[in-house]
């Protein structure tokens, strides 16, 4: 859904720089895909970073690996139905039905449909996924294809436009902004490893998806990112009352020039799709990471259920479902998350990311010394040197760009910081609590499952 509504959004803040912001967000995406690459062929677990913090890095890091993604993932379940809800009226107006469908209706189907195909079973969700993201790659090549046809270089000209006559630190605020929310069409590659198991031959699969599939990611999205800008100006991507303009993508295209009204409806087609691949990917995912911490008795054993007949952690997926459809009848108050105040909370979502990442990447230098079997016999091995390199590659620029979000968003920052400390209360009533009822919970979440510790490794872990 990102990749629909970012780039406008940004454009319309920061002008032409936006090119040169994905090309810099490309770097923590490389390096995150090398170490969820080795992490996730070497441990093909379920809820993959919570697993690499608490048993690579510390029982106590693996409990932030699943607090900050969990709580982020359902804000951003609501965020993908409220971009479904902004898109739907601009393709209903493109095809003149004369329909109109409440706002709260359109965002409680769509979480409401993919729950339930979640909860029937994996199989059924990948089948979905496949046919979504063919339509949603035909939307997505009509506005490339558009926008070059109409590409003019003087549109990237001042490249700058909004640090003119302006101090510097303000004039390229928008441009910092622009690097780290532009990385959030990337993070995709990370939900691969939260279903880790219950992929067919995930040692490999995990891997090949990576590297194929975020390649193929990364071409298209800097093509759109051009596209937008070569073919139409990043003023088209403002609207009259000087917010960013409505039907995001789908409404610049209109502004080449050369996009049928057939295209326009491609693309405002493929936005809504867009929104319906989040979803569903994201209960898929996500759902794993709660059952997997459920094992360990961090969250309730309940939510570690396996359905009997449709084989899926059913109860974990309602976990996940639940809290944005209880949200969903107040979505009149929310309108702001697809507006202008939706960018700091977008800065909180990838922040929640650039932690995961730093915990990832001291998991990653440990991983040799701890696990020294899964690493040596991974299908697709990273070379020591280079995985050293990757490791503590993926915590200075995961610093790095903490410190743009806290120069461009400093509120979002803070209120991660305060989430972290307010989990970090949970957690120690968690540990306390559990040791009164006779059960060490940071040594279950210091050990692989029997099934986890496989190829020789032993189930245990010495510290």
């Amino acid at each position: 859904m990102s990749i629909f509504l970012v780039p406008t959004q940004m454009a319309a803040e920061a002008g032409p720089s936006i090119v040169i912001a994905i090309l810099v967000a490309i770097i923590p995406m490389s390096l995150g895909v090398l170490q969820l690459l080795q992490l996730g062929g070497a441990i093909p677990v379920a809820g993959g970073a919570y697993v690499y913090g608490s048993r690579l890095v510390g029982p106590y890091w693996g409990f932030l690996n699943i607090m900050l993604p969990v709580v982020a993932v359902w804000a951003y379940l609501l965020f993908a139905a409220l971009g479904f809800a902004q898109y739907l009226p601009y393709l209903l107006e493109l095809l003149e039905t004369g329909i109109q469908i409440p706002e709260v209706a359109a965002v409680m189907a769509i979480l409401a449909f993919f729950l339930l195909v979640n909860y029937v079973g994996i199989q059924m969700a990948a089948r979905a996924q496949i046919a979504l993201v063919a339509v949603l790659i035909a939307g997505m090549l009509t506005f490339i294809v558009g926008g070059f046809a109409s590409f003019d270089i003087g549109n990237f000209e001042p490249m700058f436009p909004d640090g003119e006559g302006q101090p510097f630190e303000e004039g390229l605020a928008p441009f910092f902004l622009a690097i780290v929310l532009l990385y959030i069409p990337f993070q995709g590659f990370a939900m691969i490893i939260e279903i880790g198991e219950g992929l067919e031959n995930p040692t490999k699969n995990i891997p090949r998806v990576l590297a194929v599939g975020m390649t193929f990611v990364a071409v298209l999205s800097i093509a759109i990112v051009l596209a937008l800008i070569g073919g139409a100006s990043w003023e088209a991507a403002v609207g009259p009352d000087g917010e960013p303009v409505d039907g995001a993508l789908a409404a610049v295209a209109d502004a080449f020039g050369t996009v049928p009204t057939a295209g326009l409806v491609l693309i405002a087609v493929a936005a809504l799709v867009a929104a319906a691949t989040t979803v569903n990917t994201l209960y898929t995912s996500y759902s794993r990471t709660v059952m997997r911490a459920s094992r360990d008795n961090l969250l309730p054993g309940f939510f570690a259920g396996i359905h009997d007949r449709f084989d899926t952690p059913h109860r974990a997926v309602i976990f996940m479902g639940v809290p944005p459809l209880a949200v969903a009848p107040f979505v009149g108050y929310l309108d702001e998350l697809t507006g202008p105040a939706f960018l700091d909370w977008l800065v909180v979502v990838v922040t929640g990311t650039f932690l995961s990442f730093m915990i990832g990447g001291i998991a990653l230098w440990n991983l040799p010394k701890t696990f020294p079997q899964r690493y040596e016999y991974s299908v697709y091995k990273l070379p020591l040197p280079v995985l050293k390199l990757v490791a503590v590659g993926n915590v200075l620029v995961s610093f790095v760009f903490m410190l743009l979000v806290a120069a461009s968003a400093p509120t979002a920052l803070a209120f991660v910081a305060v989430f972290a400390l307010v989990s970090s209360i949970g957690y120690v009533y968690r540990v306390r609590s559990s040791t009164q009822a006779g059960t060490d919970l940071r040594k279950e979440m210091s050990v692989l499952h029997q099934h986890e510790g496989g190829d020789g490794e032993t189930a245990d872990r010495t510290d």
